[in-house]
C-alpha cells in the first residue's frame, strides 16, 4: 500500500490534506495504526466473500480503502465518489485504475442496481439524513450493502482514554459526528432499507452487510 509520502506529488493544496479521513489513515500513533489496519483487513474480507464484479465506494475520500480493495481483488471494477473534489484527485492518483467522482451521496449518479455491492466507510455518522443516503446506497446496489460506523459509546470512550476531543461532546466524540450509534440501534437503522445479514465490527466500528430490499 502507498504510503503518506507519496500524496504531496498529487496534491500541494493543504486543505486537501488536512481531513480526518487523511489524518486517520497516515498517522503515526502504533495503536491507531494496528486498529485501523485490523478494520482494513476485516472489511476486505468481509468484501472479498462476497465476489463482486463491480463495487461502488461510497465516500470514498482519499481513495484509501479503494486501494487496498484493488490490491485484494484484481480485475475489480472499483468506482468511488465522494462530495470533496481535492480528495478525489488524491484518490484518482493513487488508483488510476479505477473511476472516481465527484457526487453526492443523497443523488448518486447512477442508475438502479447499477454494482454488486456499495460500500460506505465512516460516512453515516457525518450526515444530518443518514437515511436519505441508506436509501440511496441500497437504490444503487444489486446484491449487497456493506457499511461501518463508530461502535458507540466505545469509540468516545477510546478517544476520551487516550485525551482526545475532551472538550467535545459526547466527550472524546469527533467534532463533526451527528449520529451516535450502538452496534444494535445501527442494526436497526440498517434495516429500514437492508435485510441485515452480518452485524458484527473491529474495535471500535461497526460493521453491517444487508441484502437491499
Amino acid at each position: 500500500m502507498s504510503d503518506a509520502s507519496t500524496l504531496p506529488e498529487l496534491s500541494t493544496r493543504q486543505e486537501d490534506l488536512d481531513t480526518s479521513n487523511y489524518r486517520k489513515h497516515t498517522t503515526g500513533n502504533p495503536i491507531q495504526r494496528q486498529l485501523i489496519n485490523r478494520f482494513h483487513t476485516r472489511i476486505t474480507g468481509i468484501v472479498t466473500a462476497l465476489q463482486p464484479g463491480s463495487l461502488l465506494d461510497a465516500g470514498c475520500g482519499e481513495g484509501f480503502v479503494a486501494e487496498i480493495f484493488l490490491a485484494a481483488m484484481p480485475g475489480l471494477a472499483l468506482t468511488g465518489f465522494d462530495p470533496h473534489e481535492g480528495a478525489i484527485e488524491l484518490a484518482r492518483g493513487r488508483n488510476p485504475g479505477a473511476t472516481f467522482e465527484v457526487a453526492d451521496i443523497y443523488e448518486i449518479p447512477h442508475e438502479r442496481d447499477s454494482f454488486d455491492v456499495v460500500c460506505c466507510f465512516e460516512v453515516l455518522e457525518h450526515l444530518h439524513e443518514p437515511d436519505r443516503a441508506l436509501a440511496e446506497m441500497a437504490r444503487v446496489a444489486r446484491r449487497a450493502v456493506v457499511l461501518s460506523v463508530p461502535h458507540e459509546p466505545f469509540f468516545c470512550l477510546a478517544n476520551a482514554a487516550r485525551g482526545k476531543n475532551l472538550d467535545v461532546r459526547p466527550r472524546g466524540s469527533d467534532p463533526d459526528h451527528r449520529n451516535f450509534w450502538s452496534r444494535e440501534q445501527f442494526g436497526q437503522f440498517a434495516s429500514q432499507a437492508l435485510d441485515v445479514e452480518t452485524l458484527t465490527g473491529s474495535f471500535p466500528w461497526t460493521i453491517c452487510v444487508g441484502r437491499p430490499k
